[in-house]
């Protein structure tokens, strides 16, 4: 095919057939460089065509519940099972089944960078730029307390603690070991 299409450019000059040849052509290039660009900036959805409808659920469910740990109607886990096997299978979250029940009892979103890819995909951006801003600008050994900046910026803790565990994978910092703290200090 890739031979036809290079002699179809070559001809595409004298006969008029050859351009409409051209023209479809570049189109399905431009469909294809859309599809690739579109997996680029939103690896998730690519993944399974429910992906975008759960990941929302799963947003609101973090923003009500304050808590990476959730739990779901038997409705839920029927209608997304197959979009849940593949965030559990990437390591996005992890599912905690019981053994009589078809349905996990509970899910985790263990992934920090999943949680911001929901708050940067449904939360106002202003929120989201207020608090990388506060996080950058954290001076050395300067702790910073999540329960503050919820209060100032109004996004769950969730989120905070995301950003925290991120900027500390990447060495900028360290969080807080105490159970329930949700605390960083930058060290870089």
């Amino acid at each position: 095919m890739e031979s036809f299409l290079r002699i179809m450019r070559v001809a595409a000059v004298n006969f008029p057939v050859a351009a409409s040849f051209i023209q479809i052509s570049n189109e399905l290039d431009a469909i294809k460089i859309k599809q690739r660009l579109d997996a680029l900036e939103d690896p998730i959805s690519v993944l399974h065509t429910d992906l975008p409808a759960l990941s929302q659920v799963i947003y609101f469910a973090l923003v009500k519940n304050d808590s990476s740990t959730l739990n779901f109607r038997d409705e839920i886990y029927t209608k997304y099972s197959r979009a849940f096997a593949i965030l559990d299978s990437k390591g996005l979250i992890m599912k905690f089944d019981q053994a009589d029940s078809l349905y996990p009892v509970a899910i985790k979103v263990t992934d920090p960078c999943f949680i911001l890819y929901l708050c940067a995909r449904f939360e106002e951006t202003k929120k989201m730029d207020l608090l990388l801003s506060i996080v950058d600008s954290c001076e050395r050994g300067k702790w910073l307390q999540g329960a503050e900046i919820q209060k100032e910026i109004q996004l769950p803790i969730v989120f905070i603690q995301a950003v925290f565990d991120v900027y500390q994978a990447n060495g900028f910092g360290i969080c807080s070991k105490a159970i329930g703290a949700c605390s960083y200090s930058a060290s870089s």
